[in-house]
C-alpha cells in the first residue's frame, strides 16, 4: 500500500493542538488537516478508528475519516502522521467546555462531583447540553463513549467533544466523531513496546465522566452498531502494517464486555 506524502510548505505555520498529554503539531494544508505523531503511533490509531467506524451503522457524515501519511517538514525531515479533510465548512466550532463557559458554568461541576454516579453525571451533562442547544444528544454521546471504550481512547476530555453552530439558521449539532489518536495504546512513552498488552490495557483511564471504560460503556443502551465480522475481514485484508495497534484492537474485539455492540447475526456463537 502506497502511503501518501504530504509536504509542509515553509509558509505554513504549525497549529499546536493540546491534548491531555501535551502538544501535537498539525497544519491546515488546503482542505486537509495534517497531524504529526507526537508520542507514538497516533496516526495508525486514527486510521484504525476510521476502519472501525466504517464497519458501523453510523452514516459517513457522523465520523471523520483519517488517512495515513508521511509528512515532509519544511526542513526536509520526514516524519509520520495522518490527515483528514475539514468538516466544519461555514459552521462555528464550540467545544463542550466552551459551551458550558459561554453559559457561565463549567463541566467540572458535574464531571468531578464524587457524590454522583456515572449515570447521574451523564444525565445531568446531557440535560445541560439540551438546555443550551435545544438538542438531545444522549444517544450520540453514549455511543461515543461506547466507541471510546472499544478503542481505549484516553483523551475524550471536555475540550475533545465538539459542537457545531450554524449562525445562519441559529441551530446546533454534535460534530462528527474525531480526534481518536490517543487510543489503542498509541502513547509509546506511557505504554512501552514489549510489555504485555493485558497489563498495559489496565493502566489506561477513560474520560470524562469516569476513569473506568466499563462504566462509561454501560451508559450505552441503544441497538448494536458495529459489524464485527466485516471489521475482522477488513483488518485481515488491509495491507497497512498497523503493528501493535492492530493487536490491541483484536484483543478488544475478543472481550465479551463489548458483545452488546455487535450487530445481531454477527456474533461468533
Amino acid at each position: 500500500m502506497r502511503i501518501e506524502r504530504v509536504s509542509i510548505p515553509k509558509s505554513a505555520q504549525p497549529i499546536i493542538s493540546t491534548s491531555s498529554k501535551g502538544d501535537q503539531s498539525k497544519w491546515r494544508i488546503g482542505d486537509k488537516w495534517v497531524k504529526q505523531n507526537a508520542r507514538g503511533y497516533e496516526g495508525h490509531a486514527e486510521v484504525l478508528a476510521t476502519l472501525v467506524l466504517s464497519c458501523s451503522c453510523l452514516p459517513i457524515n457522523r465520523y471523520v475519516q483519517y488517512f495515513p501519511c508521511e509528512i515532509e517538514l519544511p526542513d526536509g525531515e520526514m516524519t509520520k502522521g495522518c490527515y483528514s479533510y475539514d468538516f466544519r465548512g461555514d459552521l462555528q466550532e464550540v467545544t463542550l467546555e466552551r459551551l458550558f463557559e459561554a453559559n457561565f458554568t463549567s463541566t467540572d461541576a458535574i464531571t468531578t462531583d464524587k457524590t454522583l454516579s456515572t449515570a447521574e453525571k451523564f444525565q445531568q451533562l446531557s440535560a445541560q447540553i439540551e438546555s443550551f442547544t435545544g438538542r438531545n444528544v444522549r444517544k450520540e454521546l453514549a455511543q461515543l463513549f461506547a466507541f471510546d471504550a472499544l478503542i481505549l481512547n484516553e483523551d475524550r476530555h471536555t475540550n475533545n467533544i465538539l459542537f457545531l453552530y450554524d449562525p445562519k439558521h441559529k441551530s446546533w449539532s454534535l460534530a462528527p466523531i474525531f480526534d481518536n489518536g490517543l487510543s489503542l495504546l498509541s502513547d509509546e512513552k506511557d505504554y512501552a513496546q514489549g510489555k504485555p498488552i493485558s497489563i498495559l490495557k489496565r493502566k489506561v483511564k477513560a474520560k470524562p465522566l469516569n476513569s473506568s471504560f466499563a462504566k462509561q460503556l454501560s451508559l450505552y443502551d441503544g441497538p448494536p452498531f458495529i459489524n464485527k465480522k466485516l471489521l475482522m475481514a477488513r483488518l485481515e485484508d488491509n495491507p497497512l502494517d498497523f503493528g501493535r495497534a492492530k493487536t490491541v484492537l483484536l484483543s478488544q474485539l475478543n472481550d465479551p464486555i463489548f458483545q452488546k455492540l455487535w450487530i445481531e447475526g454477527d456474533n461468533d456463537d
